[in-house]
C-alpha cells in the first residue's frame, strides 16, 4: 500500500497518441472541476484544437506554449534558429517555475518536455527536480518521444506509444483536429 495521493505519468515513444493522451485525462479532470495547467515544448500555434478548447473551458484548463508556431520535430532547428528555440524553451522552464511555486493544480501536463531536454534546450537535472517539486501538489503528465532511465524511474506510470503503421508513411500530412 502507498501513501501518495499524486503520481507521475510518463506516456512517450515514437506512437501517435502521447499528447492525445494527457488531453484525455485533463477533459476528464476538468469535467469533475479540477484545474489543469498544461505546458507545450517546442509548440506555439494558437490555431490548434487544444489551445482553442482549453479557452472554452475557461480557468479550469489553462496552456502555455514555449515554441515556433510550427512543430519543431518536423523542421529541426539549425544555427542561430536553435538559440531562438532554446530562448523559448528556457522561457517555458521559467514558466513551470512560477507554476510549481504559486499555482493551484489538479493537474500538470508538461508537453514535448522529453524531447525539449533531448535537444539540449532545458537542462534534465532542473526539470527533473521541478517534476519532484510539482507532484506534491497534483498529477504531473509528461510526454515526449525517447525517455532514458531517469526518465522512466520518475514516473509511476509509464505508458509506450509504439508506431506501427501510420498514414504519414504513405504522405498523409496533419489534419486539423485529428492530428492538432
Amino acid at each position: 500500500m502507498t501513501n501518495k495521493t499524486h503520481y507521475i505519468h510518463l506516456y512517450y515513444g515514437d506512437g501517435k497518441g502521447k499528447t492525445t493522451a494527457a488531453l484525455g485525462l485533463a477533459l476528464r479532470a476538468t469535467g469533475h472541476g479540477q484545474k489543469v495547467v498544461m505546458l507545450q515544448w517546442l509548440k506555439g500555434r494558437p490555431d490548434i484544437g487544444e489551445v482553442k478548447v482549453a479557452k472554452l473551458l475557461g480557468k479550469n484548463f489553462v496552456i502555455h506554449q514555449s515554441g515556433p508556431t510550427y512543430f519543431t520535430w518536423d523542421n529541426p532547428p539549425v544555427g542561430g534558429e536553435a538559440n531562438t528555440h532554446k530562448k523559448l524553451a528556457i522561457a517555458g522552464l521559467k514558466k513551470l517555475e512560477q507554476i510549481v511555486a504559486k499555482t493551484k493544480y489538479d493537474i500538470l501536463i508538461l508537453d514535448e518536455i522529453i524531447d525539449a531536454v533531448n535537444m539540449q534546450f532545458i537542462p534534465k537535472s532542473k526539470v527533473i527536480s521541478l517534476v519532484k517539486r510539482a507532484v506534491a501538489k497534483g498529477e504531473v503528465i509528461i510526454t515526449g518521444h525517447n525517455p532514458d532511465k531517469d526518465w522512466l524511474k520518475l514516473a509511476d506510470l509509464s505508458t509506450e506509444m509504439k508506431k506501427v503503421k501510420h498514414y504519414f508513411k504513405r504522405g498523409q500530412g496533419a489534419r486539423k483536429g485529428i492530428e492538432f
